[in-house]
């Protein structure tokens, strides 16, 4: 069911655990028919210690007119991001933690971790990007001149390293935070500096999804790489564990 929209028929098209599932769903107070109903495809594949679920609806092209499809299948879009983050956080709530372990994909130099705050999202986005409370999450000094906003320049620092610079590429506030991170000593991020995506997703009005993407591995290949990726990805284990602990304190 769909509190205000009433229970919408299904019928399960494929089951083959732990790998695929599928379900033909249609119109409320309607039997299923080719021309009021699409079909969701679940498929499951094990991505190191974590599992990559990936969704596919189709049949959108029987649902009549053109304007129809676009706007039902804009819908259904959103929808499915609303749905995901809902079951990411239901899993990370079933391990009886804050969080899932990082995912460091090798291949594809990319590492996921996600976290779930038991705080609203405008307090977690406040956390996040306060210079402030950054440096008590953190455990180091953040500076941005003028706060943290697109295009902003600062600095991380790393105590006993040096200052990594940072450029705010995006910040779409309170749910998506984009910085270009260089390394250590460096002036301002090169060509082989990292992209750090935050996520914030909403869950249940007094709960926040918070889930990070760092890339930007494509200059090392074998060995170093996976070094490289296993270190930052202990890292953000730590680090968003950390920012969890703090934002949960303020919103207490």
């Amino acid at each position: 069911g769909w509190t205000e929209h009433g229970d919408f028929p299904a019928r399960i098209e494929s089951y083959r655990p732990p790998s695929a599932f599928a379900f033909r769903w249609g119109t409320p107070g309607e039997p299923i028919r080719e021309d009021n109903s699409t079909t969701a495809t679940f498929t499951l594949v094990e991505d190191g210690e974590g599992t990559l679920l990936t969704v596919v609806e189709s049949g959108f092209d029987a649902l009549g007119e053109l304007a129809g499809r676009r706007a039902a299948m804009e819908d259904h879009a959103q929808g499915w991001v609303e749905e995901l983050d809902e079951l990411v956080a239901h899993v990370v709530a079933l391990g009886g933690g804050t969080g899932l372990r990082p995912v460091a994909d090798v291949d594809r130099g990319r590492i996921v971790r996600s976290v779930l705050v038991r705080a609203p999202r405008p307090t977690t986005w406040s956390v996040l990007t306060d210079p402030a409370a950054i440096e008590a999450w953190w455990g180091h000094p953040a500076r941005f001149e003028g706060g943290i906003r697109q295009g902003a320049v600062g600095t991380f620092e790393w105590t006993g390293h040096g200052l990594m610079p940072l450029v705010v590429e995006r910040a779409d506030e309170p749910e998506r935070l984009d910085l270009r991170w260089g390394g250590p000593g460096e002036e301002s991020p090169g060509p082989d500096a990292s992209l750090v995506s935050f996520t914030l997703a909403a869950v249940g009005g007094d709960r926040t999804l918070v889930t990070v993407a760092e890339t930007g591995f494509s200059s090392l290949e074998g060995a170093a790489r996976r070094a490289a990726m296993e270190e930052d990805a202990a890292g953000w284990t730590s680090v968003l564990d950390s920012l969890v602990r703090h934002a949960e304190r303020v919103a207490a």
